[in-house]
């Protein structure tokens, strides 16, 4: 099973290309590291249709949730390097909250975050992850 669901902040502005939509998820660590990283930052990747509407709805620094699997990649450079990577590529993304014209925070309604929260519940069931109500960041 490859599951993945998380939420956090758009890191950095979306880059899109030949109906390809790449950002990074800053999710926030429920401790500081040694190294006083506080988050870990999530390749995430969109295609088509939802890779536009996500480019149209969001902005760097919105919190969103997202449901998705875990893709890896090999390439070799000019000079023949082998890298590997890997990235999230997303089935679906959550508007939490974005940052309104006027620069105020608009917020989902308490009906909608109980939604979520039933939602990242139930994908955590089937990835067999047990998550309590305070592990939950709203």
């Amino acid at each position: 099973m490859n599951n993945f669901s998380g939420i956090g902040r758009i890191a950095m502005d979306p880059k899109v290309g030949n109906g390809v939509l790449t950002s990074l998820l800053a999710i926030k660590r429920i401790y500081k590291s040694s190294d006083g990283i506080e988050a870990d930052f999530i390749p995430i990747t969109l295609f088509g249709k939802q890779a536009e509407n996500f480019n149209r709805l969001t902005n760097k620094g919105d919190k969103i949730g997202i449901d998705g699997s875990i893709k890896t990649s090999k390439y070799a450079d000019e000079n023949g390097e082998v890298h590997y990577g890997w990235s999230v590529t997303v089935n679906h993304f959550y508007l939490i909250s974005s940052k309104s014209h006027n620069g105020d925070s608009a917020k989902l309604s308490d009906a909608t975050l109980n939604i979520l929260n039933s939602q990242l519940r139930s994908a955590s069931k089937q990835a067999k992850v047990t998550v309590s109500d305070n592990e939950l960041p709203f």
